[in-house]
């Protein structure tokens, strides 16, 4: 048995890997070069291009060029994503983990709105400027916490949804002024000269330096905290300099080329199932990786450019989603196990949390039902005016309150199953799944109503959702592949929603309304529904009340008390699953409730399983509701997505409650 083991574990083909990729990547790269006749070899036009020749001028300042790019940006990407998995203990970090993507969009989002100026050279001034702010403050609200892995991923992944939610806003209000923020973003690779190329290599040589040369101490911080203060390691101090060190090229790349997401991940990922189990082969291996899929990517889109040009950025997830799935399933080991931190924070007093969140429930729903905008005012609905009005308020404050319960709830699952903080519902690839069906119906067939709208979403819904099913199956529920396999399916989604966003069809805004989560359309049967399952699924929780304690404990507690693992990881993610898709169903793919709520329970000192599970659901409920009262009324006559106003008003009270500890 052993021997086997050791067998297994030193299987290490992830270089292997790496090298078939930059290839393909290499092959792909000479065909396209072939189908432009050239008359010299690419080594002569490399050192000695004809300057009078137009297409040795393309291939010497452009094609050229752009092969080194796509390498050496993925590199980076994959080097950041690796250091920044080990320093934040979790399978999940990447640089859009620290809000750098987030805030380079909203930063040039306001720079073309309010400050056209800051492009005098180009896009890079105005995507740094946001990327280095939001890094910033983020470091800053996590030094107070001394750089604790938890603190890292919720200050960075709580600050990242909110300025995701602003810029989607801004979209929403600006979409023609911000056409080429739409394609900003998408990531393109397309170069004219070699400074970009030579600015990029010089960053990754330092960043690989430092890294390798902190490779020893950031083995040691990977295992327990007190190991390394034995050795005389500061804990505090190397996180933050290693979080630079992973942060810099990131920044560098999405200044440089734009937003290019899911590359790292995939790279870090995929050097793990690879069999590059020690911190030090993923360091070697994840940049490679992430060259490869890089490059195969985008010179495989070079050969579409004669009918469209399609950014490398958009279409990441298209190679890498799919490969990291099919690897997922072909290992029999689970990636590499992060030791998560203690996700208790906040002591308090249970019971005076509870009254007090119970009472803005209420105070949230009465609001929402009685008082309201009009064309001549602020009105409060009282006699007639209430009976012409609760017909239709009523139901989307039960569908918002519903939604916003069942998402949290489901959140607090999947982060009790996974150990995970940065874990919530649309990881399951359920929401995802529903998107992906949209996006051709948006396309293809004309407006639809409310039934057949849920009607397709619940079809998308039950299709990943088998989809998830089956996965998880066959890894005997690890809690690692079926992370990870969410995260591929949503950036898949994601991938293609850019694509779509490409073409500049203006029916891509009632996607994005849709994917933003609202109200806006339930009925009172949808109100019904929504309130039923949220009942059921209440009504559950005291039968799984002893999974919920032991399942987090790991699979060594849970075996020694004699509980049966997979089952009960396969009860609570089919738990999930439901919450999420009926969810779903009613007021859209709404993600950010389910992660913000479970850590706003703990905040408030609620830690018991199913009292947990119970305190976020009323605070989702309260979150939902609230979003949905502002958001109809903030830009009256117009409506603001509930799920985009959610994001705010959570990361306003996570940050009150941080700035309390």
């Amino acid at each position: 048995m052993s021997n086997s083991r050791k067998r297994d574990a030193t299987k290490n083909w992830s270089l292997l890997l790496a090298v078939l990729l930059i290839t393909a990547g290499f092959a792909l790269f000479m065909f396209n070069l072939r189908s432009a006749k050239l008359s010299a070899s690419p080594w002569e036009i490399l050192f000695n291009p004809d300057l009078t020749d137009i297409d040795q001028v393309a291939v010497h300042f452009s094609l050229l060029p752009r092969f080194v790019v796509a390498i050496i940006s993925g590199m980076m990407l994959g080097l950041s994503s690796t250091i920044l998995q080990q320093v934040m203990r979790n399978p999940l970090a990447e640089p859009s983990t620290l809000g750098i993507f987030s805030g380079a969009r909203l930063g040039v989002a306001v720079a073309m709105l309010w400050f056209p100026a800051l492009f005098l050279f180009g896009f890079t001034l105005p995507a740094l400027l946001g990327a280095s702010l939001t890094t910033g403050l983020v470091l800053a609200l996590s030094a107070r916490g001394r750089f604790s892995p938890l603190n890292l991923v919720l200050n960075g992944l709580v600050l990242s949804l909110c300025l995701d939610a602003l810029t989607t806003m801004l979209i929403l209000a600006h979409f023609e002024d911000l056409g080429e923020l739409i394609i900003w973003q998408a990531g393109s690779l397309t170069q004219d000269n070699w400074h970009i190329a030579i600015l990029l290599l010089t960053c990754l040589a330092a960043a690989w330096i430092l890294a390798f040369w902190l490779c020893r101490p950031l083995t040691m911080l990977g295992l327990e905290e007190v190991s390394a203060r034995a050795l005389g390691i500061s804990p505090a101090r190397l996180r933050a300099l290693a979080l630079l060190v992973a942060i810099v090229p990131a920044v560098f790349v999405i200044s440089q080329l734009g937003v290019i997401g899911f590359i790292g991940l995939a790279g870090a990922g995929l050097s793990q199932v690879g069999g590059a189990r020690r911190f030090k082969d993923r360091l070697l291996a994840a940049p490679f990786v992430s060259a490869g899929l890089l490059l195969v990517t985008d010179q495989a889109l070079q050969g579409f450019g004669a009918v469209i040009e399609i950014p490398a950025g958009a279409v990441t997830a298209v190679l890498g989603a799919p490969m990291l799935i099919w690897l997922l399933g072909r290992q029999k080991n689970a990636p590499v196990a992060y030791r998560q931190s203690d996700l208790r924070m906040y002591s308090h007093n249970p019971r005076t949390s509870f009254l007090v969140v119970a009472f803005a429930l209420l105070l949230a729903s009465l609001a929402a039902v009685t008082v309201g905008k009009f064309p001549d005012g602020w009105q409060l609905a009282t006699g007639a005016h209430w009976n012409d009005l609760w017909q239709w308020r009523l139901p989307r404050t039960i569908a918002a309150a519903s939604a916003g319960a069942m998402l949290a709830m489901g959140g607090c699952l999947m982060q009790r199953m996974t150990g995970n903080a940065l874990a919530s519902p649309e990881l399951l690839g359920i929401s995802s799944g529903a998107a992906l069906l949209m996006i051709p119906v948006v396309f293809i067939l004309p407006p639809l109503d409310r039934t057949q709208t849920m009607f397709l979403a619940t079809l998308g819904c039950l299709l990943f959702l088998a989809f998830t099913m089956r996965v998880a199956r066959r890894s005997a529920f690890m809690p690692e592949k079926i992370l990870l396999n969410g995260v591929a399916i949503t950036a898949l989604a994601g991938s293609v929603i850019s694509v779509s966003v490409l073409f500049g069809d203006v029916r891509v805004t009632r996607m994005l309304g849709w994917m933003s989560g609202s109200t806006y359309s339930v009925r009172a049967g949808d109100a019904t529904v929504a309130l039923f399952v949220l009942l059921v699924f209440l009504a559950l929780l005291p039968f799984v009340r002893r999974w919920l304690v032991i399942v987090p404990l790991g699979a060594s507690a849970a075996t020694s008390v004699g509980l049966p693992l997979a089952k009960a990881r396969w009860t609570m993610l089919l738990m999930t699953a439901g919450l999420t898709g009926t969810a779903t169903m009613i007021v859209g793919p709404l993600s950010f409730a389910g992660l913000i709520a479970p850590q706003l329970a703990r905040l408030i000192g609620v830690r018991k399983p199913v009292a947990q599970l119970v305190g976020a659901a009323l605070l989702g409920a309260t979150l939902l509701i609230l979003s949905d009262w502002i958001g109809r009324t903030i830009a009256f006559p117009w409506e603001v997505p509930a799920g985009l106003v959610s994001m705010i008003i959570g990361a306003v009270f996570y940050g009150l409650l941080l700035v309390r500890r």
